[in-house]
């Protein structure tokens, strides 16, 4: 039996498969299935399965980090059950919890596709799409961060000049979230509470720094590979 240290991981090459992978699923869920939500409602349940195959991804591209692993199984696992008791029972602490394991999950897949995009070897095209992975992911991060914003604070948002409730708004959040991304401020949503301000700025800074950083430390490393070669 292997112990906890000796477990094997994901071979590199399916890893780097499941990046790509990744975010092909995210880029379904932003472009594609946030707007039939936005537009239904009610369609749910696409929305549950595409986030369970983004878990299950993620959980493939860390198969190498047991302990993390684990721990991001059994949270993605009551976050899935969340998300499904949503359908059932949209009250809103069990939305509050549902947000809050949602920015755990976002958070440590961030982390964890970033060490595989950053690891030591050729940079190859799964490896930057998983750079683009992580920026999508940070705007679904944002997206719940907004959704825990206005679960307790309501009228958090404008839409249209207007105070909004959450259930008027929770639907925009993934929209929301990419415009102020990247900085496009069309201003039809305008964040009026301080914490949501801020959110909006840091996710700003956030969607201008990160490609800047991003090309500068792929293209480092490329080099560095060639020397070494």
């Amino acid at each position: 039996m292997l112990g906890p240290m000796s477990r094997p991981g994901l071979s590199t090459p399916l890893a780097d498969r499941a990046l790509t992978i990744l975010v092909a699923l995210l880029v379904v869920d932003v472009f594609f299935l946030a707007p039939l939500v936005e537009m239904f409602g009610k369609n749910y349940l696409l929305a549950d399965l595409v986030f369970t195959a983004v878990l299950v991804m993620g959980g493939l591209v860390i198969w190498g980090d047991l302990w993390i692993t684990n721990i991001f199984v059994a949270t993605g696992i009551i976050s899935i059950g969340l998300r499904v008791a949503n359908i059932w029972l949209p009250e809103a602490d069990v939305r509050a919890w549902d947000a809050g394991f949602a920015i755990f999950n976002f958070g440590v897949l961030i982390w964890l596709v970033l060490r595989r995009v950053f690891r030591a070897g050729k940079i190859n095209l799964h490896r930057v799409l998983g750079a683009v992975a992580v920026y999508l992911l940070v705007g679904l991060l944002f997206a719940n961060i907004y959704r825990l914003i206005a679960l307790g604070a309501p009228n958090a948002f404008l839409m249209l000049g207007q105070p909004a409730s959450y259930e008027q708004i929770a639907s925009h959040f993934t929209y929301f979230s990419f415009v102020a991304l990247t900085t496009l401020g069309f201003g039809d949503i305008t964040p009026v509470h301080p914490m949501a301000k801020s959110m909006t700025l840091l996710s700003s800074l956030v969607g201008t720094l990160y490609p800047a950083v991003l090309i500068g430390r792929l293209v480092s490393q490329e080099l560095l590979h060639r020397n070494d070669d």
